[in-house]
């Protein structure tokens, strides 16, 4: 998951309410006007990124949502060639494309973990309203695999098994069933109904959901905790207020559920 924000110190902040640490701050992202850091949920991720200088995407975004907002759904993949192929057999669109064909042998730094990653960004207007990404590294299997966004030892800082971990997210859109199905085929998955809402169960056992609103957007993230009172207080004692078992941060809605 992406948060933009207009300042990167509220990664910062989150990471204190949920009691994780931030995993890595990526040095090359500079090259695109932004900076970054990724807060680790066990193997799951918060990305924020926010802006260095005018002109970047997320200028744009923000310019739109000036307190932040739910910028993007990143998924992990071990079949991209396959999700690539779909991409192109539906006419999505692409925004941006990374791989080591096309970086160069030049820009493929094996000490970034950059190798062999490869992702793609499909144009919102494609697939619903919201900036969806697909990525892959080699030896990304395992949960705790390689995962080069993160670099090269996230996995350092984020074992245990008592840590909090993204079990869904949730886009909000004006036709929920057609998002959810553009998502599903992309990924060969089936859309599923859960509440009368439209879902689609990942691998590893996350959940995309779709819920009709007045606009295209991702709107909420729900968390595992093994003490969800414990960072609703906390989120509480930092300012923000808790309505039942959530809170907003940066423009997303952050729910917490109990560990199951």
């Amino acid at each position: 998951m992406c948060i933009a924000s207009p300042q990167i110190t509220d990664a910062d902040e989150l990471a204190e309410i949920f009691g994780v640490n931030v995993a890595y701050r990526d040095p090359l992202i500079i090259e695109f006007g932004l900076e970054n850091a990724l807060l680790g949920f066990g193997g799951t991720f918060v990305e924020f990124i926010a802006p260095l200088k005018d002109g970047t995407t997320a200028t744009r975004f923000l310019a739109k949502h000036p307190g932040g907002g739910g910028y993007m759904v990143i998924h992990d993949t071990d079949e991209y060639e396959k999700i690539r192929e779909r991409i192109d057999a539906q006419g999505v669109r692409v925004a941006f494309e990374s791989t080591p064909e096309l970086r160069g042998a030049e820009n493929n730094q094996a000490d970034y973990g950059y190798d062999s990653f490869r992702h793609v960004q499909l144009d919102p207007r494609s697939v619903g309203g919201t900036l969806m990404e697909f990525n892959q590294t080699d030896g990304n299997e395992d949960y705790f695999g390689a995962y080069a966004p993160a670099g090269t030892r996230w996995q350092e800082l984020v074992q245990g098994d008592d840590l909090p971990k993204i079990v869904a997210a949730e886009c909000t859109s004006t036709d929920p069933g057609a998002m959810a199905t553009t998502w599903a085929t992309l990924m060969d998955k089936p859309v599923e109904s859960e509440n009368g809402q439209a879902v689609i169960n990942l691998d590893g056992g996350a959940v995309d959901r779709f819920v009709a609103g007045s606009a295209n957007a991702f709107t909420r993230v729900f968390i595992e905790a093994s003490d969800p009172e414990q960072v609703l207080e906390r989120a509480r004692a930092a300012g923000h207020e808790v309505a039942k078992s959530e809170f907003e941060f940066c423009g997303v809605r952050f729910v917490i559920v109990p560990r199951a």
